[in-house]
């Protein structure tokens, strides 16, 4: 194990044996029938990887692929089956909701609890207690059995009380789903903060925007087995590449021919800026992307956009077989990979485009850029088939073109809203303040 790596993780083995019913188990153990009544499942199959200090690392991959499992042995909660995982530092984890609560004691007992659990005195939670109930923001029912308390409360005492006992390493498992939008708000805040400090963190979750936003780098798991372990766009790109083809293996073809939008044949000689190659396992016979750029409203190609002005986005494509019903688009993605608005033809206007064999077709979508905070974007552009309802995904590109947003504003957020602001002012005569539903 590096000195830099606070989790090594080498052919990490899990089985468990199945048995059709408690009965072959027992007669199993005492050696009564014949050969072996169980089967083996394969919990985890091989899986290595580490992490180094400071890093915050992302684990993902479907229902079932292992993920819990992995976690339960990093933690010692789970013993492995072969392998070896080596772990250098203290761990604060969050693999359940509640986990390591008596739901009997309060959330005072509770803190105190955890707190001998990490190896900390009462006089050392006692200078802890202070920052953990203002970050659980609970009031009163931190002195109430915490069986009476809602997802949303009991998830806000657990998250601060991990991480606020001086954890090495931080593990949450989708812990943050059940909190509040301005909870999960002041999590990610604090993972900021921790990663600051040097706090490695595990990050496991479905929301895949979360997971881009936080981690280097990313341990997708398939069935038991390492999938790819590498850089967090990248292995999110293929991750998020294989869930579109399994949704495209559920769709069923539909025969409704859409409203195509109109087209023109272009003349003369037209000269495309070659796009910016990008990785993906999603692809298709049918068609290639040529070019995405974008122009002011004289042609001019730029990379640079300006807030409130006017552009067009240019996406070209060949086709090689005739396709009905096309949807193409774009995404605009800051560079944590948080797509902030997306464009095509089906969301703005309920048309189709016609793909023709041995043709190219360029789609031009013209539009007025958000207020967006300045900054460096990347564009991908996608081609599906069907309706945004139910489509066949046949590919997506992922940074085929970087712009550089230009707001000269105060840029306090992603995105700004135009607003009219107007004064009105009372007499505290004239007002009167009403509880909710009592209006």
């Amino acid at each position: 194990m590096s000195k830099e790596n606070v989790i090594f993780v080498e052919n990490l083995v899990k089985k468990y044996d199945l048995y059709k019913n408690p009965k072959d188990r027992f007669l199993e153990t005492i050696g009564i029938g014949r050969g072996k009544l169980h089967t083996e499942f394969l919990a985890l199959d091989g899986v290595s990887f580490s992490v180094e200090k400071g890093e915050t690392a992302g684990i993902i991959g479907t229902n079932g692929a292992g993920k819990s499992t992995l976690l339960k042995i990093i933690t010692g909660v789970l013993q492995p089956s072969g392998g070896t995982v080596e772990i250098n530092g203290r761990i604060s984890a969050l693999l359940e909701l509640g986990a390591g609560f008596r739901p009997d004691y309060s959330g005072m007992e509770n803190i105190y609890l955890n707190g001998r659990m990490m190896g900390f005195s009462k006089a050392e939670m006692e200078k802890r207690v202070p920052v953990i109930l203002d970050f659980a923001e609970i009031g009163e029912f931190i002195h109430q059995p915490v069986k009476t308390y809602s997802s949303g409360m009991f998830a806000r005492l657990a998250f601060a009380v991990a991480i606020n006992v001086e954890p090495d390493i931080l593990i949450v498992d989708e812990a943050l789903s059940v909190g509040d939008l301005f909870f999960q708000n002041k999590c990610f805040k604090k993972f900021d903060e921790l990663r600051e400090k040097g706090v490695t963190i595990l990050f496991v979750s479905h929301d895949i925007s979360s997971v881009r936003q936080m981690c280097s780098h990313v341990l997708w798991l398939e069935h038991g087995r390492v999938e790819q372990f590498g850089d967090a766009d990248e292995v999110c790109d293929r991750y998020m590449d294989h869930k579109r083809k399994g949704m495209n293996e559920l769709r069923e073809e539909a025969d409704e021919q859409l409203n195509q939008i109109l087209s023109s044949k272009g003349t003369g000689k037209r000269l495309y800026p070659a796009m910016k190659l990008a990785k993906t396992d999603l692809k298709s016979d049918k068609f290639e992307f040529l070019s995405c750029f974008v122009t002011e409203k004289n042609g001019k190609i730029v990379q640079h956009m300006t807030v409130d002005e006017e552009y067009q986005v240019h996406v070209a494509i060949r086709f090689f077989e005739d396709m009905k019903n096309v949807i193409v688009g774009f995404v605009f993605e800051n560079n944590k990979g948080l797509p902030l608005y997306d464009i095509n033809n089906f969301i703005n206007q309920q048309q189709g485009i016609r793909g023709v064999a041995g043709e190219v077709t360029e789609i031009i979508y013209s539009y007025k850029l958000p207020r967006l905070m300045k900054g460096r974007y990347v564009v991908s552009v996608a081609l599906a088939e069907g309706t945004q309802e139910s489509h066949t995904m046949h590919t997506w590109l992922h940074g085929v073109e970087e712009i550089e947003i230009v707001n000269p504003g105060f840029n306090s957020s992603y995105i700004e809203i135009p607003a009219e602001i107007k004064i009105e002012q009372y007499d505290p005569e004239q007002v009167e303040v009403v509880e909710e539903g009592a209006q």
